[in-house]
């Protein structure tokens, strides 16, 4: 249902409803000028319909943004989008704000790659696209600073990654780094012991 802040999973959500009924006819076309009954027919059922669908779901404090007067589908949905309008160089600022501040936190590197890769996808839609190399290197840089080995060495052979290679390589130093962290606390758990614990380094070597 629609709300204050919602509308653009609002539209998404509405829109493959509407796709999966055959329904969106009506918001993809203009109604046909021209004399076939069929195609006629088919476009006003899919208007009607998804008016009736559009309309339900949005919640009777808010119906009055839709004017009485509106006979298409199409414009009951540019009436609710206009309430949503932001100025391009306020979002573009907003979307900049949220690219500087996500920041790795319990999620593996390959989702928050992904997560600052959709955040500069938002980014090329408002018209401020970046090289996709541009892209993986500002990514590279806002990795903790686990990945230090990584990130000085990709600086000092000048090396240029796209996105997907910055995952591949973010990932594959993941491991390695998990694999020294095990051996580290097998070394200590050997040293602390005396001798070798067979059930504490099948845990720790799994």
């Amino acid at each position: 249902m629609l709300n204050g802040s919602n509308f653009s999973e609002w539209k998404e959500h509405l829109l493959l409803v509407l796709a999966l009924m055959d329904l969106d006819i009506s918001l993809r076309e203009e109604r046909p000028k021209y004399i076939d009954i069929v195609k006629t027919e088919r476009w006003d059922r899919s208007n009607r319909m998804s008016m009736m669908i559009l309309k339900i779901r949005i919640p009777p404090k808010f119906r009055g943004i839709v004017p009485n007067d509106v006979t298409t589908a199409k414009e009951v949905l540019a009436a609710v989008e206009k309430c949503y309008a932001k100025k391009d160089g306020a979002e573009v600022r907003t979307v900049l704000a949220e690219f500087r501040s996500t920041k790795k936190v319990n999620e593996s590197v390959r989702e928050y790659i992904m997560m600052k890769m959709s955040v500069a996808a938002k980014l090329k839609k408002l018209g401020m696209p970046n090289p996709d190399n541009v892209v993986a290197a500002l990514i590279l840089d806002s990795l903790p600073s686990d990945y230090e080995l990584l990130r000085s060495t990709y600086n000092r052979l000048q090396l240029e990654w796209s996105t997907h290679d910055l995952i591949s390589h973010c990932v594959q130093e993941g491991e390695r780094l998990t694999s020294e962290k095990k051996e580290h606390d097998l070394v200590v758990a050997e040293s602390s012991s005396g001798h070798r614990d067979p059930f504490l380094i099948s845990v720790l070597a799994s």
